[in-house]
């Protein structure tokens, strides 16, 4: 057996829906009970793919908060726990601004990589939350079920 083949299957675009979101993802995605989840995270889900990976996706009252301000609370939160901040933007993508950024925490000689995707719609805060070892290995699994 050729070992690059080893464990690849047809990956398969599924679609999940619930009454607060709706997105599609690789059938290489399944999910999984959270036992510390917050009382916002709606979905969690999470892949053998590349060093794995999870994903979460929240939603919570926007309290008459922007993106922006949604962005530089949760960037703040992170710097202040030791993460460094990547690639830090907000977009216009169909009318609604969305902040995309990366994050890395070290410890113990690892370093994980995370993937902060948010937006206000409808006095809502939506946040979609991606963690990996190994972030590049899911950008096109992320792409997907954002819809990019």
């Amino acid at each position: 057996m050729n070992d690059s083949n080893k464990g690849n299957k047809e990956v398969i675009i599924k679609r999940y829906k619930n009454d607060k979101i709706a997105f599609n993802y690789p059938s290489n995605w399944y999910e999984f009970e959270n036992k510390a989840k917050n009382p916002t995270e709606v979905v969690t889900m999470k892949t053998d793919k590349g060093k794995g990976g999870k994903f979460s996706f929240s939603v919570a009252n926007a309290g008459g908060k922007s993106t922006e301000y949604w962005r530089d609370f949760m960037e703040k939160f992170l710097k202040d726990n030791g993460a460094k901040i990547f690639d830090s933007e907000i977009t216009p993508k169909e009318g609604i601004l969305i902040f995309d950024f990366k994050s890395e925490i070290s410890k113990s000689n690892v370093s994980s990589h995370q993937r902060h995707i948010g937006f206000v719609k409808d006095e809502a805060f939506f946040y979609f939350f991606f963690t990996s070892l190994d972030l590049d290995a899911l950008k096109e699994d992320i792409d997907i079920m954002m819809g990019f």
